[in-house]
Protein backbone atom coordinates (compact mmCIF):
# COMPACT_ATOMS: atom_id res chain seq x y z
CA UNK A 1 0.00 0.00 0.00
CA UNK A 2 1.56 3.62 -0.74
CA UNK A 3 1.66 6.02 1.22
CA UNK A 4 -0.83 8.55 1.87
CA UNK A 5 -0.28 11.93 1.82
CA UNK A 6 -2.32 13.17 4.30
CA UNK A 7 -2.25 12.00 8.05
CA UNK A 8 -4.57 9.34 9.31
CA UNK A 9 -5.87 9.53 12.55
CA UNK A 10 -4.20 7.48 15.00
CA UNK A 11 -5.80 5.60 17.82
CA UNK A 12 -3.46 3.15 19.04
CA UNK A 13 -1.47 0.26 17.82
CA UNK A 14 0.64 1.97 15.32
CA UNK A 15 3.24 -0.22 13.75
CA UNK A 16 6.67 0.76 13.56
CA UNK A 17 9.69 -0.72 11.07
CA UNK A 18 13.30 0.15 11.55
CA UNK A 19 14.85 -2.59 10.89
CA UNK A 20 14.88 -1.87 7.10
CA UNK A 21 13.64 1.53 5.98
CA UNK A 22 11.36 3.74 8.51
CA UNK A 23 8.00 2.61 7.76
CA UNK A 24 4.61 3.31 9.96
CA UNK A 25 1.43 1.67 9.50
CA UNK A 26 -2.26 2.02 11.63
CA UNK A 27 -3.93 -0.68 13.24
CA UNK A 28 -6.40 -1.01 10.49
CA UNK A 29 -2.95 -1.19 7.71
CA UNK A 30 -2.96 2.35 6.56
CA UNK A 31 0.50 3.84 5.65
CA UNK A 32 1.84 7.10 7.27
CA UNK A 33 3.69 9.82 5.37
CA UNK A 34 6.13 10.20 7.37
CA UNK A 35 7.92 12.41 6.12
CA UNK A 36 11.99 12.84 4.73
CA UNK A 37 14.73 10.98 5.90
CA UNK A 38 16.23 14.00 8.62
CA UNK A 39 12.13 14.20 9.96
CA UNK A 40 11.94 10.14 10.50
CA UNK A 41 15.34 10.33 12.05
CA UNK A 42 13.96 12.80 14.29
CA UNK A 43 10.57 10.42 15.05
CA UNK A 44 13.07 7.91 15.74
CA UNK A 45 15.16 9.50 18.37
CA UNK A 46 11.72 10.50 20.43
CA UNK A 47 10.25 6.87 19.36
CA UNK A 48 12.91 5.02 20.96
CA UNK A 49 12.77 6.75 24.36
CA UNK A 50 9.43 5.27 25.14
CA UNK A 51 7.34 7.85 25.80
CA UNK A 52 10.38 9.99 27.91
CA UNK A 53 11.01 13.28 27.11
CA UNK A 54 14.04 14.26 24.69
CA UNK A 55 15.39 18.17 25.12
CA UNK A 56 15.81 20.32 22.35
CA UNK A 57 19.77 20.53 22.51
CA UNK A 58 19.41 16.73 22.49
CA UNK A 59 17.56 16.53 19.36
CA UNK A 60 20.21 18.64 17.44
CA UNK A 61 22.80 16.65 18.94
CA UNK A 62 20.97 13.28 17.67
CA UNK A 63 20.27 14.98 13.75
CA UNK A 64 23.78 17.06 13.46
CA UNK A 65 26.24 16.29 16.15
CA UNK A 66 28.72 18.87 16.26
CA UNK A 67 28.23 20.90 13.90
CA UNK A 68 24.44 21.86 13.76
CA UNK A 69 22.86 24.31 11.66
CA UNK A 70 22.42 27.75 12.25
CA UNK A 71 18.63 27.16 12.48
CA UNK A 72 19.08 24.13 13.73
CA UNK A 73 16.28 24.41 16.57
CA UNK A 74 14.15 26.20 14.11
CA UNK A 75 14.18 23.23 11.72
CA UNK A 76 13.31 20.70 15.08
CA UNK A 77 10.47 22.80 15.71
CA UNK A 78 9.15 22.58 12.09
CA UNK A 79 9.59 18.72 11.88
CA UNK A 80 7.55 19.09 15.45
CA UNK A 81 4.85 20.41 13.45
CA UNK A 82 4.60 18.38 10.82
CA UNK A 83 4.42 15.19 13.30
CA UNK A 84 1.91 16.95 15.09
CA UNK A 85 -0.07 17.46 11.91
CA UNK A 86 0.41 13.49 10.99
CA UNK A 87 -0.63 11.99 14.34
CA UNK A 88 -3.57 14.67 14.89
CA UNK A 89 -4.76 15.73 11.77
CA UNK A 90 -8.17 16.84 12.90
CA UNK A 91 -6.93 18.96 16.16
CA UNK A 92 -7.73 22.70 16.50
CA UNK A 93 -5.02 25.04 16.02
CA UNK A 94 -4.76 26.23 19.24
CA UNK A 95 -6.16 23.32 20.55
CA UNK A 96 -3.06 21.47 22.52
CA UNK A 97 -1.20 18.27 21.14
CA UNK A 98 -1.82 15.18 23.09
CA UNK A 99 0.48 12.95 21.06
CA UNK A 100 3.73 14.90 20.42
CA UNK A 101 3.89 17.34 23.54
CA UNK A 102 6.47 19.93 24.10
CA UNK A 103 7.20 20.48 27.87
CA UNK A 104 10.39 21.69 30.08
CA UNK A 105 12.73 22.24 27.07
CA UNK A 106 11.95 18.72 25.05
CA UNK A 107 9.94 16.94 23.42
CA UNK A 108 7.80 13.94 24.56
CA UNK A 109 6.25 11.20 22.07
CA UNK A 110 2.87 9.78 23.58
CA UNK A 111 1.70 7.01 21.35
CA UNK A 112 -1.04 4.75 22.83
CA UNK A 113 0.75 1.18 22.65
CA UNK A 114 2.91 1.54 19.45
CA UNK A 115 4.58 -1.57 18.01
CA UNK A 116 8.53 -1.58 17.45
CA UNK A 117 10.06 -3.86 15.91
CA UNK A 118 13.49 -2.79 17.28
CA UNK A 119 11.86 -3.78 20.37
CA UNK A 120 10.26 -7.10 19.55
CA UNK A 121 14.01 -8.04 17.73
CA UNK A 122 15.68 -7.24 21.14
CA UNK A 123 12.85 -8.88 23.17
CA UNK A 124 13.48 -12.23 21.51
CA UNK A 125 17.05 -12.49 21.41
CA UNK A 126 16.74 -11.94 24.85
CA UNK A 127 14.40 -14.61 25.28
CA UNK A 128 16.11 -16.88 23.36
CA UNK A 129 19.44 -15.80 25.94
CA UNK A 130 17.12 -17.36 28.54
CA UNK A 131 15.88 -20.46 26.76
CA UNK A 132 18.94 -21.30 25.82
CA UNK A 133 20.47 -21.02 29.32
CA UNK A 134 17.34 -22.93 30.41
CA UNK A 135 18.57 -25.83 28.46
CA UNK A 136 15.87 -25.45 25.78
CA UNK A 137 17.94 -25.22 22.82
CA UNK A 138 15.43 -26.09 20.25
CA UNK A 139 13.17 -23.23 21.48
CA UNK A 140 15.58 -21.07 21.54
CA UNK A 141 16.70 -21.76 18.16
CA UNK A 142 13.18 -21.15 16.82
CA UNK A 143 12.62 -18.06 18.95
CA UNK A 144 16.09 -16.65 18.19
CA UNK A 145 14.60 -17.23 13.91
CA UNK A 146 11.81 -15.38 14.38
CA UNK A 147 13.70 -12.58 15.85
CA UNK A 148 15.77 -12.52 13.15
CA UNK A 149 12.95 -12.69 10.30
CA UNK A 150 12.42 -8.98 11.34
CA UNK A 151 15.15 -7.63 9.64
CA UNK A 152 14.67 -6.54 5.76
CA UNK A 153 17.69 -4.42 5.76
CA UNK A 154 20.10 -2.08 7.63
CA UNK A 155 17.98 -0.41 10.34
CA UNK A 156 17.20 2.90 10.54
CA UNK A 157 18.04 2.83 6.48
CA UNK A 158 19.13 6.16 5.56
CA UNK A 159 18.26 8.19 8.07
CA UNK A 160 21.00 10.64 8.74
CA UNK A 161 22.64 11.90 12.14
CA UNK A 162 24.76 10.85 14.88
CA UNK A 163 21.68 9.19 16.85
CA UNK A 164 20.82 6.84 13.91
CA UNK A 165 24.54 5.58 13.13
CA UNK A 166 24.86 5.13 16.35
CA UNK A 167 21.71 2.45 16.59
CA UNK A 168 22.70 1.06 13.35
CA UNK A 169 25.89 -0.12 14.37
CA UNK A 170 24.53 -1.23 17.97
CA UNK A 171 21.79 -3.02 16.35
CA UNK A 172 24.18 -4.41 13.12
CA UNK A 173 26.47 -5.93 16.48
CA UNK A 174 23.66 -7.75 17.63
CA UNK A 175 22.30 -9.14 14.82
CA UNK A 176 25.69 -10.36 13.76
CA UNK A 177 25.90 -12.04 17.17
CA UNK A 178 22.28 -13.64 16.85
CA UNK A 179 23.37 -14.70 13.30
CA UNK A 180 26.00 -16.80 14.85
CA UNK A 181 24.11 -17.74 18.11
CA UNK A 182 21.45 -19.14 15.32
CA UNK A 183 24.39 -20.99 13.42
CA UNK A 184 25.72 -22.93 16.45
CA UNK A 185 22.62 -24.04 17.65
CA UNK A 186 22.22 -25.91 14.12
CA UNK A 187 25.08 -27.53 14.45
CA UNK A 188 24.48 -28.26 18.04
CA UNK A 189 20.70 -30.03 17.01
CA UNK A 190 22.14 -31.73 14.37
CA UNK A 191 19.88 -29.35 12.04
CA UNK A 192 23.37 -29.33 9.58
CA UNK A 193 22.17 -32.97 9.06
CA UNK A 194 18.89 -32.61 7.99
CA UNK A 195 19.45 -29.10 5.66
CA UNK A 196 22.96 -28.59 4.38
CA UNK A 197 24.09 -25.86 7.01
CA UNK A 198 27.86 -25.68 4.74
CA UNK A 199 26.40 -23.06 2.26
CA UNK A 200 25.13 -20.25 4.05
CA UNK A 201 27.38 -20.61 7.04
CA UNK A 202 30.02 -20.24 3.98
CA UNK A 203 28.87 -17.46 2.83
CA UNK A 204 28.19 -15.44 6.57
CA UNK A 205 31.78 -16.51 7.48
CA UNK A 206 33.01 -14.92 3.44
CA UNK A 207 30.96 -11.71 4.01
CA UNK A 208 32.46 -10.96 7.87
CA UNK A 209 36.00 -12.74 7.30
CA UNK A 210 37.16 -10.51 10.87
CA UNK A 211 34.69 -12.49 13.00
CA UNK A 212 36.59 -15.62 14.39
CA UNK A 213 33.13 -16.85 15.72
CA UNK A 214 31.89 -17.06 12.12
CA UNK A 215 34.96 -18.74 11.27
CA UNK A 216 35.08 -21.58 14.26
CA UNK A 217 31.18 -22.65 13.00
CA UNK A 218 32.76 -22.91 9.47
CA UNK A 219 35.25 -24.79 10.38
CA UNK A 220 33.31 -27.78 13.05
CA UNK A 221 30.54 -27.94 9.97
CA UNK A 222 33.06 -28.67 7.62
CA UNK A 223 34.51 -31.01 9.66
CA UNK A 224 31.81 -32.53 10.55
CA UNK A 225 30.58 -32.93 6.62
CA UNK A 226 34.23 -34.65 6.32
CA UNK A 227 35.95 -31.87 5.27
CA UNK A 228 38.38 -31.33 7.75
CA UNK A 229 40.89 -30.48 4.97
CA UNK A 230 38.60 -27.25 4.10
CA UNK A 231 38.42 -26.73 7.92
CA UNK A 232 41.99 -26.13 8.57
CA UNK A 233 41.95 -23.91 5.19
CA UNK A 234 39.70 -21.69 6.53
CA UNK A 235 41.96 -21.74 9.74
CA UNK A 236 45.20 -20.80 7.63
CA UNK A 237 43.05 -17.92 5.39
CA UNK A 238 41.54 -16.46 8.86
CA UNK A 239 45.42 -16.43 10.35
CA UNK A 240 46.42 -14.65 7.05
CA UNK A 241 43.59 -11.98 6.93
CA UNK A 242 43.95 -11.37 11.16
CA UNK A 243 47.33 -10.60 10.45
CA UNK A 244 46.54 -8.66 7.08
CA UNK A 245 44.06 -6.30 8.10
CA UNK A 246 44.24 -6.02 12.01
CA UNK A 247 48.06 -7.59 12.53
CA UNK A 248 46.75 -9.81 15.27
CA UNK A 249 46.70 -13.62 15.67
CA UNK A 250 43.59 -16.03 16.09
CA UNK A 251 41.81 -16.16 19.40
CA UNK A 252 42.79 -19.12 21.96
CA UNK A 253 38.95 -20.43 20.72
CA UNK A 254 40.04 -20.84 17.28
CA UNK A 255 43.19 -21.79 17.83
CA UNK A 256 42.25 -24.79 20.29
CA UNK A 257 40.06 -25.85 17.34
CA UNK A 258 42.64 -26.09 14.79
CA UNK A 259 44.85 -28.04 16.71
CA UNK A 260 42.10 -30.32 17.84
CA UNK A 261 41.49 -30.88 13.92
CA UNK A 262 45.03 -30.94 13.33
CA UNK A 263 45.73 -33.76 15.72
CA UNK A 264 42.70 -36.01 14.81
CA UNK A 265 43.54 -35.55 10.61
CA UNK A 266 46.07 -38.58 9.58
CA UNK A 267 46.86 -37.15 6.69
CA UNK A 268 47.57 -33.49 8.09
CA UNK A 269 47.06 -32.13 4.31
CA UNK A 270 48.64 -29.32 3.41
CA UNK A 271 45.54 -26.36 3.45
CA UNK A 272 44.92 -25.04 0.23
CA UNK A 273 42.69 -21.88 -0.37
CA UNK A 274 39.02 -22.37 -0.50
CA UNK A 275 37.55 -21.04 -4.14
CA UNK A 276 34.15 -19.55 -2.63
CA UNK A 277 35.75 -18.15 0.84
CA UNK A 278 36.29 -14.00 0.53
CA UNK A 279 38.46 -14.80 4.02
CA UNK A 280 41.20 -15.97 2.41
CA UNK A 281 44.38 -13.60 1.59
CA UNK A 282 43.24 -13.22 -2.01
CA UNK A 283 39.79 -11.76 -0.74
CA UNK A 284 41.04 -10.15 2.36
CA UNK A 285 42.78 -7.43 0.91
CA UNK A 286 46.01 -8.34 -1.33
CA UNK A 287 48.71 -5.53 -1.44
CA UNK A 288 48.89 -4.43 -5.19
CA UNK A 289 50.51 -0.90 -6.52
CA UNK A 290 51.53 1.89 -4.30
CA UNK A 291 55.31 1.28 -4.67
CA UNK A 292 55.63 4.97 -4.92
CA UNK A 293 54.36 5.70 -1.94
CA UNK A 294 55.60 2.87 0.08
CA UNK A 295 59.02 3.48 -0.33
CA UNK A 296 58.40 7.71 -0.17
CA UNK A 297 56.75 7.16 3.00
CA UNK A 298 59.54 4.56 4.34
CA UNK A 299 62.13 6.88 3.49
CA UNK A 300 60.26 9.30 5.77
CA UNK A 301 60.22 6.70 8.75
CA UNK A 302 64.11 6.05 8.46
CA UNK A 303 64.21 9.79 9.29
CA UNK A 304 67.67 11.32 10.14
CA UNK A 305 69.79 10.37 13.19
CA UNK A 306 67.94 12.04 16.23
CA UNK A 307 65.06 12.88 14.68
CA UNK A 308 61.61 11.84 15.41
CA UNK A 309 59.74 11.13 11.85
CA UNK A 310 56.33 11.67 11.33
CA UNK A 311 54.47 10.58 8.29
CA UNK A 312 50.77 11.54 7.69
CA UNK A 313 48.34 9.38 4.98
CA UNK A 314 45.63 11.45 3.79
CA UNK A 315 43.25 11.13 1.14
CA UNK A 316 39.37 10.07 0.46
CA UNK A 317 37.40 7.68 2.18
CA UNK A 318 38.14 4.30 0.82
CA UNK A 319 41.50 5.15 -0.53
CA UNK A 320 43.66 2.17 1.34
CA UNK A 321 45.15 4.53 3.62
CA UNK A 322 45.34 2.25 6.56
CA UNK A 323 46.25 -0.78 4.18
CA UNK A 324 49.56 1.30 3.31
CA UNK A 325 50.11 2.40 6.42
CA UNK A 326 50.16 -1.66 7.43
CA UNK A 327 52.11 -2.75 4.63
CA UNK A 328 54.87 0.18 5.24
CA UNK A 329 54.95 -0.54 9.01
CA UNK A 330 55.56 -4.81 8.33
CA UNK A 331 58.26 -3.15 5.82
CA UNK A 332 59.75 -0.76 8.53
CA UNK A 333 59.76 -3.60 11.50
CA UNK A 334 63.86 -3.87 10.42
CA UNK A 335 63.92 -0.19 11.65
CA UNK A 336 62.22 -0.43 14.43
CA UNK A 337 63.47 -3.20 16.97
CA UNK A 338 60.82 -2.89 19.53
CA UNK A 339 58.27 -2.77 17.99
CA UNK A 340 54.99 -2.09 16.18
CA UNK A 341 52.47 -0.46 18.35
CA UNK A 342 48.62 0.07 16.57
CA UNK A 343 46.29 2.31 17.66
CA UNK A 344 42.89 3.63 16.56
CA UNK A 345 41.76 7.11 17.26
CA UNK A 346 38.74 8.62 17.80
CA UNK A 347 37.22 11.51 20.05
CA UNK A 348 39.95 12.31 22.23
CA UNK A 349 43.38 11.43 23.12
CA UNK A 350 42.99 9.94 26.40
CA UNK A 351 41.56 6.65 25.30
CA UNK A 352 43.89 5.32 23.12
CA UNK A 353 46.77 6.80 25.04
CA UNK A 354 45.55 4.76 28.02
CA UNK A 355 45.43 1.11 25.50
CA UNK A 356 49.05 2.06 24.24
CA UNK A 357 50.75 2.55 27.68
CA UNK A 358 48.72 -0.81 28.67
CA UNK A 359 50.70 -2.71 25.54
CA UNK A 360 53.68 -0.90 26.38
CA UNK A 361 54.40 -2.91 29.82
CA UNK A 362 52.22 -0.41 32.35
CA UNK A 363 49.69 -2.33 34.60
CA UNK A 364 45.54 -1.34 34.48
CA UNK A 365 46.29 -0.12 37.77
CA UNK A 366 49.11 1.95 37.20
CA UNK A 367 47.26 3.68 34.39
CA UNK A 368 46.36 7.86 35.22
CA UNK A 369 43.22 9.44 35.00
CA UNK A 370 43.32 12.32 32.09
CA UNK A 371 45.32 12.99 28.83
CA UNK A 372 48.19 15.21 30.29
CA UNK A 373 49.50 12.45 33.00
CA UNK A 374 48.75 9.46 30.38
CA UNK A 375 50.83 11.46 27.97
CA UNK A 376 53.65 12.18 30.32
CA UNK A 377 53.80 8.46 31.22
CA UNK A 378 53.55 7.51 27.31
CA UNK A 379 56.70 9.57 26.50
CA UNK A 380 58.50 8.08 29.60
CA UNK A 381 57.98 4.23 28.64
CA UNK A 382 58.87 5.03 25.12
CA UNK A 383 62.13 6.76 26.19
CA UNK A 384 64.88 4.35 24.99
CA UNK A 385 63.09 2.15 22.98
CA UNK A 386 63.16 1.87 19.14
CA UNK A 387 59.60 2.35 18.42
CA UNK A 388 57.12 2.60 14.79
CA UNK A 389 53.42 4.03 16.02
CA UNK A 390 50.90 3.38 13.52
CA UNK A 391 48.07 5.77 14.61
CA UNK A 392 45.14 5.33 12.44
CA UNK A 393 42.11 7.18 11.85
CA UNK A 394 42.87 10.78 12.96
CA UNK A 395 40.50 13.69 13.47
CA UNK A 396 42.02 15.97 14.25
CA UNK A 397 45.18 17.99 15.27
CA UNK A 398 44.30 18.53 19.14
CA UNK A 399 43.21 14.24 19.65
CA UNK A 400 46.65 13.59 17.56
CA UNK A 401 49.24 15.40 19.00
CA UNK A 402 49.53 13.83 22.66
CA UNK A 403 50.07 10.43 20.93
CA UNK A 404 53.00 11.53 18.46
CA UNK A 405 56.10 10.10 20.52
CA UNK A 406 59.04 12.22 21.57
CA UNK A 407 62.12 10.21 21.93
CA UNK A 408 64.67 10.07 19.21
CA UNK A 409 64.71 6.34 17.43
CA UNK A 410 60.65 6.27 17.94
CA UNK A 411 58.34 7.07 14.40
CA UNK A 412 54.79 7.81 13.54
CA UNK A 413 52.50 7.42 10.85
CA UNK A 414 49.22 8.21 11.34
CA UNK A 415 46.29 8.32 8.40
CA UNK A 416 43.91 10.34 8.36
CA UNK A 417 40.65 11.59 6.06
CA UNK A 418 40.85 15.09 6.74
CA UNK A 419 43.22 16.86 4.92
CA UNK A 420 43.34 19.94 7.29
CA UNK A 421 45.33 18.07 9.29
CA UNK A 422 48.06 20.45 10.96
CA UNK A 423 51.27 18.10 12.48
CA UNK A 424 54.29 20.45 12.68
CA UNK A 425 57.22 18.72 10.93
CA UNK A 426 54.57 16.23 9.69
CA UNK A 427 55.81 14.47 5.94
CA UNK A 428 51.99 14.81 4.48
CA UNK A 429 51.84 11.79 1.88
CA UNK A 430 48.46 12.14 -0.23
CA UNK A 431 47.01 8.72 -0.91
CA UNK A 432 45.48 8.75 -5.19
CA UNK A 433 43.47 6.27 -6.36
CA UNK A 434 44.61 3.12 -8.16
CA UNK A 435 45.97 3.15 -11.83
CA UNK A 436 44.66 0.72 -14.18
CA UNK A 437 46.82 -2.01 -14.15
CA UNK A 438 46.88 -2.23 -10.23
CA UNK A 439 42.80 -1.29 -10.11
CA UNK A 440 42.06 -5.08 -12.44
CA UNK A 441 45.14 -6.88 -10.62
CA UNK A 442 43.24 -5.92 -6.86
CA UNK A 443 39.45 -6.59 -8.08
CA UNK A 444 40.87 -9.99 -9.99
CA UNK A 445 42.69 -11.62 -6.59
CA UNK A 446 38.84 -10.60 -4.91
CA UNK A 447 36.88 -12.02 -7.23
CA UNK A 448 38.91 -15.25 -7.86
CA UNK A 449 41.09 -16.91 -10.09
CA UNK A 450 38.31 -18.74 -12.22
CA UNK A 451 36.40 -15.63 -12.48
CA UNK A 452 39.34 -13.67 -13.47
CA UNK A 453 39.80 -16.23 -16.19
CA UNK A 454 36.28 -16.37 -17.34
CA UNK A 455 35.33 -13.00 -17.85
CA UNK A 456 38.33 -10.43 -18.16
CA UNK A 457 36.45 -8.02 -19.83
CA UNK A 458 33.52 -7.58 -17.58
CA UNK A 459 35.78 -7.10 -14.74
CA UNK A 460 37.64 -4.66 -16.65
CA UNK A 461 34.42 -2.61 -17.26
CA UNK A 462 33.54 -3.11 -13.77
CA UNK A 463 37.14 -1.84 -12.29
CA UNK A 464 36.73 1.36 -14.44
CA UNK A 465 33.61 1.58 -12.64
CA UNK A 466 35.15 1.74 -9.44
CA UNK A 467 38.08 4.17 -10.73
CA UNK A 468 41.01 3.50 -8.66
CA UNK A 469 39.12 2.90 -5.32
CA UNK A 470 40.43 0.05 -3.27
CA UNK A 471 37.11 -0.40 -0.89
CA UNK A 472 35.27 0.21 -3.90
CA UNK A 473 37.05 -3.11 -5.81
CA UNK A 474 37.36 -5.20 -2.50
CA UNK A 475 33.90 -5.21 -1.94
CA UNK A 476 33.18 -5.27 -5.97
CA UNK A 477 35.31 -8.84 -5.75
CA UNK A 478 33.88 -9.78 -2.85
CA UNK A 479 30.26 -9.65 -4.13
CA UNK A 480 31.12 -11.46 -6.98
CA UNK A 481 32.80 -14.46 -4.73
CA UNK A 482 29.17 -14.19 -2.72
CA UNK A 483 27.21 -14.60 -5.82
CA UNK A 484 28.07 -16.99 -8.79
CA UNK A 485 25.47 -15.91 -10.94
CA UNK A 486 25.89 -12.30 -11.15
CA UNK A 487 27.60 -10.64 -13.85
CA UNK A 488 30.57 -8.10 -13.22
CA UNK A 489 28.85 -6.30 -16.24
CA UNK A 490 24.94 -6.63 -14.15
CA UNK A 491 26.95 -5.20 -11.44
CA UNK A 492 29.03 -2.02 -13.64
CA UNK A 493 25.83 -1.27 -14.78
CA UNK A 494 25.04 2.26 -14.44
CA UNK A 495 21.45 1.58 -14.26
CA UNK A 496 19.77 3.56 -11.09
CA UNK A 497 22.15 4.00 -8.91
CA UNK A 498 24.81 2.19 -10.41
CA UNK A 499 27.58 0.09 -8.74
CA UNK A 500 27.49 2.42 -5.36
CA UNK A 501 24.28 0.86 -3.70
CA UNK A 502 25.52 -2.99 -4.22
CA UNK A 503 29.04 -2.20 -2.48
CA UNK A 504 28.27 -3.44 1.06
CA UNK A 505 30.10 -6.59 2.66
CA UNK A 506 31.35 -7.39 5.84
CA UNK A 507 29.19 -4.55 7.73
CA UNK A 508 31.14 -1.99 5.07
CA UNK A 509 29.58 -0.15 2.30
CA UNK A 510 31.56 2.09 -0.12
CA UNK A 511 29.17 5.33 0.74
CA UNK A 512 29.36 4.82 4.42
CA UNK A 513 32.63 6.57 4.38
CA UNK A 514 30.78 9.58 2.40
CA UNK A 515 28.33 9.25 4.67
CA UNK A 516 30.13 10.50 7.33
CA UNK A 517 32.33 12.85 6.11
CA UNK A 518 29.06 14.65 4.77
CA UNK A 519 27.51 14.86 7.37
CA UNK A 520 29.99 16.96 9.03
CA UNK A 521 30.15 19.62 6.46
CA UNK A 522 28.67 22.88 6.99
CA UNK A 523 25.73 23.53 4.91
CA UNK A 524 27.22 25.72 2.62
CA UNK A 525 29.48 22.76 2.03
CA UNK A 526 27.08 20.32 1.44
CA UNK A 527 25.58 22.70 -1.17
CA UNK A 528 28.86 22.54 -3.15
CA UNK A 529 28.69 18.86 -2.83
CA UNK A 530 25.81 18.16 -4.49
CA UNK A 531 26.79 20.72 -7.13
CA UNK A 532 29.32 18.58 -7.90
CA UNK A 533 27.06 15.60 -9.50
CA UNK A 534 26.59 18.56 -12.47
CA UNK A 535 29.86 19.95 -12.21
CA UNK A 536 32.52 19.37 -15.21
CA UNK A 537 35.27 16.80 -15.06
CA UNK A 538 37.68 19.60 -13.99
CA UNK A 539 36.12 22.52 -12.55
CA UNK A 540 37.13 25.76 -10.17
CA UNK A 541 35.59 27.90 -8.31
CA UNK A 542 33.31 29.95 -10.73
CA UNK A 543 31.94 26.80 -11.96
CA UNK A 544 30.63 26.07 -8.39
CA UNK A 545 30.09 30.01 -7.68
CA UNK A 546 27.69 29.72 -10.59
CA UNK A 547 26.56 26.37 -9.92
CA UNK A 548 25.27 27.22 -6.34
CA UNK A 549 24.35 31.51 -7.85
CA UNK A 550 26.63 32.53 -4.77
CA UNK A 551 29.90 34.73 -5.06
CA UNK A 552 33.17 32.77 -5.64
CA UNK A 553 34.27 33.47 -2.15
CA UNK A 554 31.60 31.81 -0.66
CA UNK A 555 32.24 29.32 -3.20
CA UNK A 556 35.80 29.39 -2.56
CA UNK A 557 35.21 28.37 1.31
CA UNK A 558 33.25 25.83 0.16
CA UNK A 559 35.73 24.21 -1.89
CA UNK A 560 38.31 24.62 1.10
CA UNK A 561 36.14 22.73 3.07
CA UNK A 562 35.46 19.63 0.55
CA UNK A 563 39.05 19.22 0.08
CA UNK A 564 40.12 19.36 3.87
CA UNK A 565 37.25 16.72 4.42
CA UNK A 566 38.60 14.06 1.44
CA UNK A 567 35.80 14.40 -0.71
CA UNK A 568 37.24 16.71 -3.51
CA UNK A 569 40.95 16.46 -4.78
CA UNK A 570 42.72 19.48 -5.58
CA UNK A 571 44.16 19.45 -9.51
CA UNK A 572 46.58 21.86 -11.02
CA UNK A 573 46.02 25.56 -11.99
CA UNK A 574 42.54 25.79 -9.04
CA UNK A 575 41.14 23.33 -11.15
CA UNK A 576 39.07 20.56 -8.31
CA UNK A 577 38.18 16.86 -9.28
CA UNK A 578 35.56 14.95 -8.16
CA UNK A 579 35.75 11.27 -7.62
CA UNK A 580 33.08 9.41 -9.69
CA UNK A 581 31.97 6.97 -6.85
CA UNK A 582 31.24 10.54 -4.85
CA UNK A 583 29.46 11.83 -7.56
CA UNK A 584 27.54 9.14 -7.53
CA UNK A 585 26.81 9.44 -3.82
CA UNK A 586 26.38 13.49 -4.26
CA UNK A 587 23.42 12.89 -7.24
CA UNK A 588 21.35 9.76 -5.36
CA UNK A 589 21.52 9.86 -1.90
CA UNK A 590 22.47 13.69 -1.39
CA UNK A 591 20.03 15.15 -4.12
CA UNK A 592 19.69 18.25 -5.78
CA UNK A 593 21.89 21.49 -4.51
Amino acid sequence: MAETERGCPLAEGVRFRLLGPMTARTADGAALALGPNQQRALLAVLLLRAGRPVPVPELCDALWGERPPARAVGTVRTYASRLRALFEPDRPARAPARILVFASGGYTLRLSRPAVDIDDFERGLTDAARLRSAGAVRQAYRTRERALALWTGPPLAGLPGPHAEARRDRLTGLWLTAREAHFHDALELGLDRETPAVPALRAFAAEHPLREGAQELLMRALHRAGRTGEALAVYEATRETLALELGATPGPGLTALHHTLRSRSRTRPTPRPLAGACAERGAAGPFVGRDAESDLVLGVLAGAPGAVPVAVLTGMPGIGKTALAAHVAERARGLFPDGVLRAGLGAGAAAPLGRLVRALGAPGAAVPEGTEARAALYRSLLAGRRVLLLLDGARDTAGLLPLLPGTPGCAALVTSASRGLVVPGARPVEVPELEDGAALELLGAVAGARRARQDPAGLRELAARCAGLPLALHLAGRRLRLEPGLSAAELASPGGTGPLARLRADGRAVEDGFRRRAQGLSPGALRALRATATAPDRFGTAEVAALLAAGEPEAAGAIEELVDSGLLAPGVSGRYRCHPLVRAFASHRLGPA
